[in-house]
């Protein structure tokens, strides 16, 4: 059964682990005397700020839900101050549920809707004949870096309830950024908490928090990379300024401090291909201090780059200024997945989880290692765990999908990404992985349609037009089959496989030379490329240069020794090189090994030569 427990209790259990809070000195130092005196003071200003945000945050139900702070009152009428993101979706006329410390609803003000400036700033209206405390506007010049800070917001997976947060500045920058958001912190926050209130130590509003991670963090087919955890909120100085009835506008003057260098660095990290600028930034905020954000940041871009090793020595230098954040070991980790380096991303994972066992995105990534090393039932065991701590979370139901699949079990895992899918609607990777198990189980129409529906989420996602060309390949629409592995290769021109298969494709197609220049293409993408040897090799034969054909079977076998195809490609070429014996050799080990190909090729009257020696 669980408990509400109230802020000062929460506080007190913030004391470290076996330090009693003692009355008087008897057998106690001065030392820890003081100690114990400093903790106290800490818990009760801790339940001061509580107190007070739970006085002044409201919940905002509307298109969207946010949270406020009442920061005017004037008789009955009172004003809101919150995110204009949370109020800018709602159409004139539409209701919005204003809910108060005391749970009363009360409804807008239609009218009263007003954004400040440029910035995610609104303010809006209520009547009623209660009374409810406004908040204390601070000083936002005393907001320093390292200093104290707390949010409060009302949270989507838990609305009924204020969540309360502390945390410390990160920046606090004089200059003009996008939104206006200059005010940086490292609270941990959730979707729903936009418009809360950021109160300092005396519990004065200095400002209202904009965009945390949480909101924009983004996954790819596979890993989730973890932001900074820094989030975005904007000062109280743009509400003063409205509140006098000055001009809210973005100050648009050079940066010079480490707050400036960092808050511009932390609003390029929001857009894609900002990456160089992000590195730019940083590398001057470090050049004036060292910090934690400033090496997470710089790893972040340099990652997002594919410069890995040099993400791990950023990664690791944030280490080194704070070894607690399980962030950075999950982030090193993908790194060095990335970098093959297996064992040591599961160590960091492991690192990650040991500091918290309950931090899903580390077991969610080492589950991607052990499927990399073909440990599908161990990383189905980690994508189970994170689904336990987070049962929303569709990249671990995409994954486990994938697991599951390998092993052969595709009608369980399509069930994992029908979940990923139920959980988002638009993720395009798991309609086209979908799609590999509806192809594996025969259901090429069901298949089809998962692709077609990826490719219209996603007109980018290369693998679905690779995907959706092995299918069109698979019913004898080779043409519809190169038109796809094409648009693959235009969006990714290092897809080595979209080349291989558009060679295959080509070769059905009989256009031999076509296949020669893909399936070299794809050698020299990966010259480890066992299949586009065989493609490369087969074409060369069908135009007769059998020599070179027995080259590239040869090249493929060294690294797949054990693929029927490639035995029947080298056996054919053998036999026109009157090489019988180990021709003959080579087709009956691929007809061994289940290859239709060879087996209908000994049995035809072409292939009847081996069956006389």
């Amino acid at each position: 059964m669980s408990r509400n427990v109230s802020a000062l209790a929460v506080a007190l259990s913030m004391l470290p682990f076996g330090q009693p809070l003692l009355v008087g000195t008897l057998g106690i130092s001065t030392a820890t005397t003081a100690a114990v005196l400093q903790q106290s003071a800490a818990v009760a200003q801790y339940a001061s700020v509580a107190r007070i945000a739970a006085a002044i945050t409201v919940r905002i139900e509307g298109s969207t839900q946010g949270s406020g702070v009442i920061v005017q009152r004037e008789g009955n009428r009172y004003t809101v101050l919150t995110a204009w993101h949370v109020v800018s979706g709602n159409r004139p006329g539409e209701e919005v549920g204003i809910y108060t410390p005391d749970g009363k609803q009360h409804q807008l003000q239609q009218g009263s809707i007003q954004r400040l400036g440029e910035v995610d700033m609104a303010v809006l209206s209520f009547t009623s004949g209660s009374s409810y405390e406004v908040a204390e506007v601070g000083d936002i010049k005393k907001v320093k870096y390292g200093q104290p800070i707390y949010v409060a917001g009302f949270p989507f997976n838990n609305s009924q309830n204020l969540r309360y947060e502390t945390g410390e500045v990160v920046a606090n920058a004089e200059i003009g950024i996008d939104q206006g958001y200059q005010l940086l912190y490292d609270n941990k926050t959730e979707s729903g908490m936009s418009g809360g209130v950021l109160l300092n130590s005396d519990g004065d509003l200095v400002g209202l928090h904009g965009r945390g991670e949480r909101d924009e963090q983004a996954y790819s087919d596979k890993e989730l990379v973890t932001k900074t955890g820094i989030n975005q909120g904007i000062p109280i100085t743009y509400y003063k300024l409205f509140a006098n009835g000055e001009p809210v506008v973005i100050i648009k003057n050079a940066a010079t401090s480490v707050d400036d260098y960092l808050a511009q660095a932390k609003a390029s990290q929001t857009r894609k291909g900002r990456e160089q600028t992000v590195i730019k930034l940083t590398n001057q905020a470090l050049a004036l201090r060292p910090s934690f954000e400033g090496y997470f940041l710089r790893a972040y871009a340099k990652y997002d780059l594919n410069k890995y090793q040099e993400a791990i020595a950023d990664y690791t230098k944030s280490i080194e200024i704070n070894p607690q954040k399980p962030v950075s070991y999950n982030n090193r980790g993908n790194a060095k997945q990335k970098s093959k380096d297996y064992q040591g991303a599961i160590a960091d994972f492991n690192k990650a989880i040991a500091m918290n066992p309950k931090y899903a995105p580390a077991y969610m990534n080492r589950g991607i290692v052990k499927y990399d090393l073909e440990d599908y039932q161990g990383a189905i065991a980690d994508y189970n765990k994170a689904i336990a701590i987070n049962p929303k979370y569709p990249i671990a139901f995409n994954n486990r999908g994938n697991a599951k699949a390998e092993l052969g079990n595709n009608k369980e895992a399509i069930a994992d990404f029908n979940r990923a899918i139920a959980i988002n609607s638009q993720y395009a990777d798991a309609f086209s992985n979908r799609g590999i198990s509806k192809y594996d189980l025969k259901d090429y129409q069901g298949a089809m349609a998962d692709y077609n529906k990826a490719i219209e989420i996603n007109p980018q996602l290369g693998r679905a037009y690779s995907n959706r060309g092995i299918l069109k390949r698979s019913l004898g629409n080779y043409q519809g089959a190169i038109s796809d592995y094409t648009k693959a290769i235009e969006i990714d021109r290092r897809d080595a496989a979209a080349f291989s298969n558009r060679a295959f494709a080509k070769i059905y197609s009989g256009d031999y030379q076509g296949a020669i220049d893909d399936a070299s293409k794809a050698i020299l993408i990966n010259p480890k490329y066992a299949i586009a040897y065989n493609n490369r090799g087969w074409s060369k034969f069908k135009q007769g240069d059998f020599r070179g054909a027995l080259r590239d079977a040869n090249k493929a076998l060294a690294l797949n020794p054990n693929n029927g195809a490639t035995l029947d490609t080298r056996g054919r070429a053998k036999h026109k090189l009157g090489q019988n014996k180990s021709a003959c050799n080579d087709l009956r080990k691929a007809s061994s090994l289940g290859y239709t190909g060879t087996s209908e090729y000994l049995k035809s009257r072409e292939g009847a030569w081996c069956n006389n020696m």
